[in-house]
């Protein structure tokens, strides 16, 4: 009986050196602002899939040998920083009508391919 409460006693231990250090944990806290902003650019991603989606924007990357698969790859892609400046050239460019829709497609296209270009 000695030796086998022993070797509990023994398995135990070990069992407890071994995994019972725990990792430090870190918590940090994360700002109103910061939420927000990649809550935008998320919606910013969503605007250009959603561009990628319309039939014009289809017929202009096959135009150009580019698939619509390889564009979405390459806006998932995009860093926070793409994705901010795109939506600054799109809120530079005059509002209403559709010549502002086309303007916009157009920039967006042109800008995925030449990045595919690269």
């Amino acid at each position: 009986m000695c030796k086998i409460l022993n070797i509990v006693v023994i398995y135990i231990s070990v069992t407890a050196l071994v995994f019972g250090h725990a990792t430090p944990a870190y918590a940090g806290l994360i700002g109103t602002d910061q939420i927000l902003l990649e809550d935008a650019i998320n919606q910013d991603r969503e605007i250009l899939y959603e561009i990628l989606d319309r039939n014009e924007a289809q017929n202009f990357l096959e135009n150009n040998g580019v698939s619509k698969k390889q564009a979405q790859e390459r806006i998932a892609a995009l860093t926070d920083e793409e994705v901010k400046e795109l939506k600054q050239n799109f809120e530079d460019l005059p509002a209403g009508g559709v010549g502002s829709a086309a303007a916009i497609l157009i920039l967006v296209l042109l800008a995925i391919v030449l990045v595919l270009g690269r």
